[in-house]
């Protein structure tokens, strides 16, 4: 398995069911002023391993402006050089950063993001970091992946990994989220993606969960290394192993999970035999409470037909992923997965 590049996933599990900045950008109000959120107080901010007000708030001001007409109120939480993932766009620079928002979803007016969990993950480091879970709701009100404008309601559901500094300035944004599905929503879509719509979300108030820096956190994201690593190994008994016995996965193109050890064996089996020289990079992998955030990709040479993947023998393939993994008595007890194939990648 090789070291963490900068981005990627783990675990695609469709197939079981046979997925420095140059200067210092003033956040809100310019400085010397900061921004607090109402009725806050400042913090001590001598330690690095807890979050700041501005990190904890960070999640309200990133939706917030991602309702901005052509997202510009991005740029005031966005550093000069900030680095965006997002589909198939690996941009810098806060122009192309705020562009490639608006080129993926611009598309849509009337945009509301419902937050519904937040896990505050690293906070050791220079660059601190967070996952958010969301849903947008809008309007299809210009064209989209080929798409004339229709006017129809759309449901997106997605994950972004944020890193900010200490005044919750964004230094980079990983957002996962399926175009297909959405595509699906506004002109029909693929039989494979037909029909999938995720519930709309009623309240903006995220769980948060946050780092504890334990024992249970540490043998957490060993647990969920060890079975990226079995993937690679060809190792499906540690593979499954690593799961309890009434695991669910959950993927952005199904509306229901998939359940079992069984779905488990189906996957590992159909992601070996597709993918000659399978090989495995996790980039980020975070404990939080019981959960762990996985980014990682799957590479190799494709052999035989993944589901809603292109096929073309003996191609490069380079697929990524986001997993949110929750675990119970050491075990995978349910996992969340965002990606999307579209953006998968030939080398």
């Amino acid at each position: 398995m090789k070291l963490p590049r900068s981005r990627t996933p783990w675990l695609f599990v469709a197939a079981a069911t046979l997925a420095c900045s140059s200067e210092t950008v003033p956040m809100w109000p310019a400085p010397p002023v900061h921004w607090q959120p109402s009725g806050s107080e400042p913090e001590d901010r001598s330690s690095p391993a807890t979050p700041t007000v501005y990190e904890r708030a960070l999640a309200d001001a990133y939706t917030a402006a991602l309702v901005s007409p052509h997202f510009t109120d991005l740029e005031r939480i966005l550093a000069e050089q900030a680095h965006l993932f997002i589909g198939a766009k690996d941009t810098h620079g806060r122009q192309r950063v705020v562009k490639a928002y608006d080129d993926a979803l611009g598309a849509f007016g009337d945009r509301r993001f419902i937050k519904s969990r937040i896990w505050l993950t690293d906070s050791t480091h220079v660059l601190d970091t967070q996952a958010l879970e969301w849903t947008m709701t809008g309007v299809q009100a210009g064209a989209y992946l080929g798409v004339p404008t229709s006017h129809k309601p759309v449901i997106i559901k997605g994950l972004t990994l944020i890193w900010t500094d200490d005044d919750g300035i964004i230094a980079d944004l990983h957002t996962y989220f399926d175009e297909e599905v959405v595509k699906a929503q506004i002109d029909g879509g693929s039989a494979e993606v037909k029909g999938v719509v995720w519930p709309p979300g009623t309240r903006d108030q995220p769980r948060m969960h946050e780092r504890k820096g334990t024992p249970e956190e540490a043998a957490n994201v060993k647990t969920v290394r060890g079975a990226i690593q079995a993937l690679e190994d060809g190792d499906e008994n540690a593979y499954v192993s690593a799961m309890a016995d009434d695991v669910d996965v959950f993927t952005l193109d199904h509306a229901e999970p998939v359940h079992g050890k069984q779905a488990a064996h189906a996957y590992f089996r159909v992601m070996r035999g597709a993918i000659r020289l399978l090989d495995t990079v996790i980039e980020n992998a975070w404990g939080v409470e019981s959960f762990v955030v996985a980014e990682y990709s799957i590479n190799g040479l494709q052999l035989a037909p993944l589901p809603r993947v292109a096929f073309s023998a003996g191609r490069a393939i380079h697929t990524q992923f986001a997993d949110v993994v929750e675990l119970r008595d050491g075990k995978i007890f349910r996992i969340w997965r965002y990606a999307d194939p579209i953006a998968f990648a030939s080398l």
